[in-house]
């Protein structure tokens, strides 16, 4: 039986916007079953007869108030994966318009950056479809924003001639984030004969996919503050990115890929994000979590199960996946609690990252009252990865036997 295909529905006034969505996403018309609206009252009517799986629009339609022709796709169709194209760059308003959609592009867009996007949501779609997580973050007034670098490299990177020496440039201009990258790249992890003085020799060593975690990390651990709150986000960012390096250091003893090794450590650094987000917005709550998880010695993610009904892997998850990061990454961060992912005989940066986030708790131990990690024995047992367990815990033991001081997130 052939597999049917994903109805898609793109909303514009601009007949010459519709007629180049038509053109772009010709390629896609043998996957795709492809809606166009010209108006919003056009693409109402499409939405009351139509289910979809993804629904287009810019922000502003006459007629109607900005974001309401979206919102209403959002109340008949809550099954649809929602999209905002728009030329309005403002990426505090887009983050703030989360309870309208789930994924924002600007125009102009490409072709391949159209396709590739609905490709990867729809690939996410059980995260983007969680809706007590989108209203969470929908009702956080300070949304932690995309520091001004990140965006510049994310721009610099669709150039078809992407330059190292331009990349070097742009981290350059920021002191601050040159610093501490420049701190990680010459620690004895990485084993380097030669001191690494410059940006974009550190670009060049890392990986560009590295650098780029590191630069939107460095800024969100470095900018977040909390008041009157028994949590240290300096030991939080500690753990993120030795948990980066741990599951580096694994999945690289699997044989892993230059690529694949550089998002199973951007998947580390980032996999805590939503539990930073969470201690910031909501102290009170977090507040009630810590004593929760010291009263009755239970993790973390399940104290906060218990107060919110989702967890930090989860609102991590949909911010990295509303700000267009890889679905490897994306969903690493949302497993790595509990691995949901299929069975496979290939270690993946989900697994890896899930293994090295229980190791660095179980190698350094801080909080001995708390709760360990517990790895996801069945799955593992299941895939056949027991046996290597304590291999993969000599590893990251010998990692952490190295010189690691002078690195700070």
């Amino acid at each position: 039986m052939p597999k049917s295909k994903n109805n898609i529905l793109f909303v514009d006034e601009e007949k010459k916007q519709i007629e180049a969505f038509k053109k772009m996403l010709m390629p896609m018309s043998g996957q795709w079953e492809l809606h166009f609206a010209n108006s919003a009252k056009e693409a109402l009517e499409l939405i009351e007869i139509q289910p979809f799986d993804i629904v287009v629009t810019d922000f502003h339609t006459t007629g109607l108030p900005d974001g309401e022709l979206i919102s209403e796709v959002r109340k008949q169709q809550p099954g649809a994966i929602r999209f905002i194209l728009s030329k309005d760059q403002n990426t505090n308003k887009s983050m703030h318009s989360a309870m309208y959609a789930h994924q924002f592009i600007s125009k102009p867009c490409s072709a391949k950056e159209l396709i590739e996007t609905i490709e990867r949501c729809l690939r996410l779609k059980n995260i983007f479809l969680n809706e007590r997580v989108s209203k969470a973050i929908a009702s956080i007034d300070e949304l932690p924003v995309m520091p001004s670098l990140y965006i510049k490299l994310e721009k610099e990177l669709r150039k078809e001639d992407v330059s190292i020496k331009n990349i070097g440039l742009l981290i350059s201009e920021d002191l601050a984030i040159t610093s501490g990258i420049l701190k990680l790249v010459n620690s004895s992890f990485f084993g380097l004969y030669s001191k690494i003085t410059t940006p974009e020799k550190a670009a060049t060593m890392l990986g560009i996919s590295t650098i780029k975690g590191l630069v939107l990390g460095m800024h969100i651990f470095n900018s977040s503050k909390t008041e009157y709150l028994d949590f240290s986000i300096e030991n939080l960012g500690e753990h993120c990115l030795y948990t980066a390096l741990l599951a580096r250091a694994v999945i690289q003893a699997e044989g892993a890929d230059t690529d694949t090794a550089e998002k199973t450590f951007l998947a580390g650094f980032l996999h805590d994000i939503g539990k930073l987000i969470l201690c910031v917005s909501y102290q009170p709550e977090y507040s009630e979590i810590l004593k929760i998880v010291q009263n009755e010695n239970i993790p973390m993610s399940v104290a906060e199960k218990e107060i919110f009904g989702f967890t930090h892997a989860e609102v991590g998850a949909y911010l990295l996946a509303l700000w267009g990061f890889d679905e490897t990454v994306v969903e690493a961060v949302y497993s790595h609690h509990n691995l949901t992912e299929p069975d496979s005989d290939m270690l993946s940066p989900a697994a890896a990252v899930h293994i090295a986030d229980t190791f660095e708790h179980e190698l350094r131990l801080r909080h001995q009252e708390n709760a360990p990690h517990i790895l996801n024995a069945e799955w593992l047992e299941k895939n056949g990865f027991s046996s290597k367990l304590v291999g993969w815990l000599e590893v990251c033991a010998q990692q952490l036997d190295k010189d690691l001081t002078n690195i700070n997130p």
